[in-house]
């Protein structure tokens, strides 16, 4: 991984996308998301990263986790118009 790749982490408590920034001391990723699953099984980013944390938060550090991997395409295309409000066709 490098530093700007659009990775997913899961953890215990749920998946996670953002931006690769470094795994020195834990787990860093910049404009962090959380995924959520509506009521028909879709999925969607959560405005944060947990439901008592501040919103869109810029930032975030796992000290625990499963695995990461790239995000998929679709996933990596869906964060980009999530975080920068730009739709691409």
């Amino acid at each position: 991984m490098k530093k700007g790749d659009i990775i997913a982490v899961l953890t215990l408590a749920g998946e996670y996308v953002g931006k690769f920034v470094s795994n020195e001391n834990g787990l860093e990723l910049e404009d962090p998301r959380m995924i959520v699953q509506g009521p028909e099984g879709q999925m969607g980013f959560a405005r944060g990263i947990c439901q008592t944390g501040v919103e869109n938060p810029d930032y975030v550090l796992f000290e625990s986790y499963i695995f990461t991997t790239p995000a998929n395409d679709q996933v990596q295309k869906a964060f980009r118009e999530a975080t920068s409000g730009i739709v691409t066709p």
